[in-house]
């Protein structure tokens, strides 16, 4: 099988491969145990992500501060919290797959399209994610911010994996959640698709695209 036109997927994770972040900070303050009130405090602790380019969750993504510093701080806002930044379940770091996601990147690791997971995340993250998505051969390479020192939607990230990878925008694909991140995208003429709520329709226009099925 052969790609469509495309030498490279560039593929969000939390979000776009995985069920929508705030789905996974529930269930892993779920099964941590919180009480209502540490549910509230972590939540607003978390609020600011969303907000704030100058969060400490955000330094985090770039490395300016350490994950344990980070922990601490999430301690500091309720106690417990930090461990939704833990190595092992039930951290945000084991976040659910997409079924329909993983069965996609499946197919395409059958064709020739170079595919790189680029994600918003933390040093802890790296090994987990290359146990679940390099070393099963679903990704080719993961381009963490925490690692590179800067995020999404900076247009440098893109242009730094576009340089690496020696990629040509016009056939290179963006995957992602966030519209945000792919009007960056779009601006270094690079290809789209948003997965939204319907699912099922990103997955099968990624489809289209690449696969052309």
């Amino acid at each position: 099988m052969t790609s469509d036109g495309f030498d490279a997927i560039i593929i969000d994770w939390a979000g776009t491969i995985t069920v929508p972040l705030l789905d996974a900070v529930l269930h892993s303050v779920n099964e941590l145990g919180f009480g209502a009130d540490e549910l509230t405090r972590a939540l607003e602790g978390l609020a600011g992500y969303m907000t704030d380019p100058d969060s400490i969750i955000h330094r985090a993504e770039i490395g300016q501060i350490s994950d344990d510093d980070l922990r601490a701080h999430m301690d500091d806002i309720a106690e417990g919290a930090g461990r939704l930044f833990d190595a092992e379940p039930p951290s945000i770091f084991h976040a659910a797959d997409r079924p329909e996601m993983i069965q996609l990147l499946e197919d395409l690791a059958e064709t020739d399209t170079l595919i790189v997971l680029a994600t918003n995340n933390f040093e802890t993250a790296q090994d987990i994610l290359a146990a679940r998505y390099l070393e099963s051969g679903l990704v080719h390479a993961i381009v963490n911010s925490a690692l590179v020192g800067m995020r999404k939607p900076n247009p440098a990230y893109y242009s730094l994996i576009l340089e690496t990878f020696d990629l040509d925008p016009a056939h290179t694909l963006v995957i992602d959640d966030a519209d945000t991140n792919l009007e960056v995208a779009r601006d270094l003429e690079m290809v789209t698709v948003l997965v939204g709520n319907d699912t099922t329709a990103a997955v099968d226009e990624i489809r289209r695209l690449v696969i052309g099925a």
